[in-house]
């Protein structure tokens, strides 16, 4: 068996290190059950200045060792040590030079914070800070710094078509304003709040990164007046689009006060039929068929309800604009006739949103990917069994659902 003879060639390609850096030696502190290794740096290079960048003579070395934790050698916890030479500049004066193997006024390695990264992007901070063996405020730093640069450097030019988006952050009336880009299907801003001022803030965030609020072409969101407002205060050229989900759960919510208010007061009278009405007419077997004939005839009203909504998904299978607008009309219609009270407020609000509903057929743009991306959201939230501040639940939007590369170095590429 041949001896381990290359580990400083190994260890010096792990962290990133060559000329003038060299590893002088490596220890194993049984006691503590460390590996620690010492690095130097050669006397008469010239290292780069750690503010202006340009090269310099070494003037000496800082006066206390520095430590930097790396990532594990056979499960050990591994540590860096090194007194950085310090350069003498004309115009920045005596500068620290930066480590090659970590960033500024970080104490953990590149590779070390790599692979932080890669393990809180499958698992809640505090499963992942144990099995780094850190503590939760060093590796929150880490995720703050990383999503941060990421965000920050992330280019949204080419954006025309936005889904917006709230998702809760906290119980009572705490939301969070989701943006996604509908092309490649990924979040490109939270903001905190919902309204037309967040709307208006991610436009100033779209400008600054390369992309233009006038080329934005379409928006899908919900009937929320302040979205709507948000839309077409910051987006010229964009046409709002309500979302088909949003337009169905409407119409879902006004049949179900009618049957409530039909079938009585009594507890098993009030859900009798709630999730067969819940089922589209072309979904339904022929038993249940039978059962909504049945139900339909012991409530008519119920059944005038149902046959309404059936009359929505009628609407979306329309081919052109044109088209659908006279199914809507004849909704509306039916819907003002009807002579139930849920169903002509329902009426009132589609009138109202009548441009933005139809405005679908243009382009056939849906929020199905923000309710996706929400779902996501909501099962990272769950797993992590909530959040204490906005900046936190931010950054866990970010790192599922933005499809961005937040680790520094490719790992396991």
């Amino acid at each position: 068996m041949q001896r381990f003879e290359n580990f400083a060639e190994m260890f010096a390609q792990s962290i990133g290190l060559a000329a003038p850096w060299r590893i002088e030696c490596a220890e194993f502190d049984e006691e503590r059950g460390a590996v620690h290794v010492y690095v130097s740096a050669q006397k008469t290079a010239q290292y780069p200045c750690s503010a202006c960048g340009k090269n310099q003579k070494r003037y000496d070395d800082e006066e206390r060792e520095r430590v930097w934790r790396h990532g594990d050698v056979v499960f050990f916890p591994c540590y860096i040590h090194c007194r950085r030479p310090r350069t003498q500049c004309a115009e920045c004066g005596t500068r620290v030079v930066t480590a090659p193997w970590a960033r500024k006024n970080s104490r953990f390695t590149l590779l070390f914070e790599s692979y932080a990264m890669l393990l809180v992007e499958k698992l809640p901070v505090e499963q992942a800070r144990k099995l780094l063996r850190i503590s939760h405020t060093s590796l929150t730093n880490i995720l703050r710094h990383w999503v941060h640069k990421m965000v920050d450097a992330d280019n949204l030019g080419g954006v025309d078509l936005l889904a917006i988006d709230e998702t809760s952050f906290k119980r009572g009336q705490s939301y969070v304003t989701v943006i996604s880009d509908v092309n490649t299907r990924r979040v490109v801003d939270v903001q905190d709040g919902r309204g037309a001022q967040q709307v208006e803030d991610f436009s100033f965030v779209l400008e600054e990164k390369g992309g233009s609020c006038e080329d934005v072409k379409q928006v899908a969101c919900d009937m929320s007046a302040a979205y709507l407002s948000g839309i077409a205060m910051c987006f010229p050229n964009a046409t709002p689009v309500i979302d088909r989900f949003h337009v169905k759960k409407l119409m879902l919510g006004a049949m179900d006060k009618v049957r409530r208010e039909e079938q009585g007061a009594t507890h098993k009278q009030r859900k009798m039929g709630r999730k067969l009405l819940m089922i589209p007419e072309w979904r339904m077997t022929e038993q249940q068929h039978a059962k909504m004939t049945e139900l339909s005839r012991q409530y008519p009203k119920t059944g005038r309800a149902f046959r309404m909504v059936q009359a929505l998904d009628v609407i979306y299978w329309c081919k052109d604009v044109t088209e659908a607008k006279v199914a809507f009309d004849k909704l509306i219609s039916w819907l003002r006739r009807s002579r139930l009270q849920p169903r002509k407020k329902v009426a009132k609000t589609l009138l109202k949103h009548e441009k933005e509903i139809l405005a679908y057929f243009l382009a056939r743009l849906t929020n199905a990917i923000a309710e996706g991306i929400n779902s996501l959201i909501q099962a990272g939230k769950r797993k992590a069994r909530g959040f204490r501040t906005f900046e936190g639940f931010r950054c866990m939007i970010y790192l599922t659902c933005s499809k961005l590369p937040f680790a520094p170095l490719p790992l396991f590429a």
